[in-house]
């Protein structure tokens, strides 16, 4: 069916990217907003949009009804789903074709088919595809153990119903899987709406390999090469590259050719992707399939030269590949990062607030829906942007992002940008020796991962903080004798603080600093062996995107973007790291100190999604309490003591913000906080 008007039924960098596409083969665009999205970017972006819904946000794209309605009003003939929310969602898919509308995606018969990994796996095993040992449909915890037993551990246990890493645990020793299965019974039915577990035999040391198709509906079928996504955390792809540097080309042609015969067996139409582990042994296994466009695409895109949003719309339009598997060439290397909202140092929790001082880097691809003042909700997933470069070679191509991670700018909310460049440098990854337990073995403390700030990053925060460089000063007032401590909030956060004096004396100014542990005497005389830094040639910029200081320390020249969040807190980027310093304006040795007793509180923003305590109760230390959860994940709080819960403030719904309190917890008597 031929169509001019496009619905996207999504948000954020996917629903900008098909937009794009859309407006360039002459289509009208439609988009939809939630009151959460009134301001987004993909709102201006279309020629119509349409309100869906109101908050908590992340519902209105998951309202079918509701998005029916909007081609209703729009006109729009089509529906593009992006990715996440119902792309995957065979109900809707068919309600869409029952409206008269196309869905830009396979049928609803394969969506169900493919969304449910048991019965995908059934379909993959009489098909002649390779899959990993496992059992399907497992219950209770008694009949997942009869499996494990069979199968041998460590055992993997997944959500049948979806996937994205929700309802997915690694079972090592038989004691814990009872408890990890409820666990991931108990995350897949809040995500899916469906308990039903798979369990498989773990692969350790495995490689995720995934194999792009396209499929039109007259039985071409093509595969566009792989891409290698085993940089995760918590079963969530980090870094994606194409082509995988484990596989040559006569692999290539073998998992190529099965992801043909797989497509061919149950009738896809559309572009898709399978999913593979590739064991030590060069064995690849079929995990999944996605029948929808993946987030990491773009890197397909950029070694083959297809833009793959048009090879839907136009498989979605009835028309037949335009060209055979004998011409897809892949030129180059490609690589993306997920750039997120998270905190890599403090478990990967996702991070909330206002952006206030986005930049992205030039001369890559920024697939991205962010802007200065944009605020971070808890409602979607953490990514905010995807930065990919190409290289003629992979060598090139790592070193080019690896720049752009450095030259991109993100204040006000932290974000994992430091880490991913240092994923990119480390030398596994330059080696392309990276498998699925990389990040899971490494230790993120030590001083490869943790950056201490520069000495200019110290003498900005410094200088900015303590009124020494103020934008519009006189050249008199720019510089003179001061004084005052710092936290550095991002180094440390449990009580570390930096006394900072500036000088000016016939020389110039210069900035002396000394770093003072928490329980150390904090007086300045105590630190004889501070640091001290010739300043000079003082200068701030502003642009469009925010303000960027200029300093030289001892005779080194550098600008550093800065973002004042609020009076005496500023943010300031230095590479890819940004650090935030806050002023003291009052500071006692020893540094801060965790509650006395039991308080319990919120480590991020998020929703309360369970209580499993009440007001009254014996505690053991350890017992899990609340469940929280934000962007996709879900985080388990346990009582921080023993003793009787005193006081329960949240109730299951409930919305909180990171620091907020939970509940209270008496501890027992006789018992002294350690």
């Amino acid at each position: 069916m031929r169509f001019d008007t496009l619905l996207v039924a999504n948000r954020g960098e996917i629903a900008l990217r098909v937009l794009r596409t859309a407006r360039r083969m002459g289509l009208r665009t439609v988009a939809v907003y939630s009151d959460a999205d009134a301001r987004s970017p993909h709102v201006r972006a279309a020629d119509l949009a349409v309100h869906i819904g109101p908050a908590p946000a992340d519902r209105s794209y998951r309202d079918g009804a509701a998005l029916i309605e909007a081609c209703r009003r729009s006109g729009a003939q089509a529906i593009h789903p992006g990715y996440g929310f119902l792309s995957e969602n065979a109900e809707f898919a068919q309600a869409v074709a029952d409206a008269g509308l196309v869905f830009v995606g396979p049928s609803p018969r394969v969506i169900a088919l493919m969304g449910n990994k048991a019965r995908a796996k059934q379909a993959m095993q009489a098909a002649g595809v390779p899959t990993v040992p496992g059992e399907q449909g497992c219950a209770t915890p008694a009949q997942a153990a009869d499996a494990a037993q069979r199968l041998g551990f460590p055992v993997i246990l997944k959500a049948a119903a979806g996937g994205g890493g929700r309802g997915m645990r690694v079972v090592r020793r038989p004691d814990d899987l009872a408890d990890m299965f409820r666990q991931a019974q108990s995350e897949a039915a809040g995500a899916f709406g469906s308990g039903e577990i798979i369990i498989e035999r773990a692969i350790d040391r495995g490689r995720h390999i995934e194999v792009q198709v396209l499929c039109d509906e007259h039985g071409h079928c093509v595969h566009l090469g792989e891409r290698d996504c085993s940089t995760q955390r918590r079963f969530q792809k980090l870094i994606e590259e194409a082509p995988s540097p484990a596989v040559d080309e006569a692999l290539r042609e073998a998992m190529g050719q099965v992801a043909r015969q797989a497509c061919e067996a149950i009738g896809y139409a559309g572009v898709g992707t399978l999913e593979f582990l590739l064991d030590e042994q060069r064995r690849f296994y079929f995990m999944e399939m996605n029948t929808r466009l993946q987030v990491e695409h773009g890197v397909t895109e950029l070694v083959t030269g297809l833009d793959l949003v048009e090879q839907q719309i136009r498989v979605a339009q009835g028309e037949p590949l335009a060209f055979g598997q004998q011409d897809v060439r892949l030129g180059g290397h490609a690589i993306e990062v997920r750039l997120c909202t998270e905190d890599p140092w403090a478990g990967f929790l996702p991070q909330v607030g206002v952006m206030g001082d986005w930049r992205a880097p030039e001369d890559i691809r920024v697939d991205a829906a962010l802007r200065s003042g944009v605020e971070i909700t808890p409602f979607y997933d953490s990514m905010a942007a995807k930065l990919m470069a190409w290289g003629e070679n992979r060598e090139a191509c790592i070193a080019r992002l690896a720049r752009a991670c450095e030259r991109a700018t993100a204040l006000g909310v932290r974000t994992n940008q430091g880490f991913l460049a240092r994923c990119l440098r480390h030398p596994r990854f330059a080696a392309g020796q990276i498998t699925t337990d990389f990040l899971a073995g490494e230790d993120l403390q030590q001083p490869f991962w943790r950056r201490e700030p520069s000495p200019h990053a110290l003498a900005a925060a410094a200088l900015a903080l303590g009124g020494a460089a103020r934008p519009g000063a006189g050249p008199s007032e720019r510089l003179g004798g001061r004084a005052l401590w710092l936290s550095d909030v991002t180094a440390d956060p449990r009580g570390r603080v930096l006394h900072c004096a500036v000088a000016q004396d016939a020389e110039g100014c210069a900035v002396r600093c000394r770093a003072h542990p928490a329980g150390a005497d904090p007086a300045p005389e105590a630190a004889p062996d501070a640091a001290t830094w010739r300043i000079g040639d003082l200068r701030w910029h502003d642009d469009a995107g925010g303000r960027r200081l200029g300093l030289a320390v001892d005779g080194i020249y550098r600008e550093l973007a800065c973002f004042e969040e609020r009076p005496g807190r500023l943010w300031v980027q230095d590479g890819a790291d940004a650090f935030v310093f806050e002023r003291v304006e009052r500071f006692e040795a020893g540094g801060g100190t965790q509650e006395g007793g039991g308080m319990l509180r919120a480590p991020m923003s998020g929703r309360v999604i369970a209580v499993l305590a009440r007001a009254g109760q014996e505690v053991a230390e350890g017992d899990p309490l609340v469940v929280l959860e934000s962007m996709k994940m879900e985080m388990p709080l346990a009582a921080p003591c023993a003793g009787r819960i005193a006081e329960l403030r949240v109730a299951e719904g409930q919305q909180l913000e990171a620091g907020q309190a939970i509940l209270e917890v008496e501890r027992e008597s006789g018992k002294e906080a350690p």
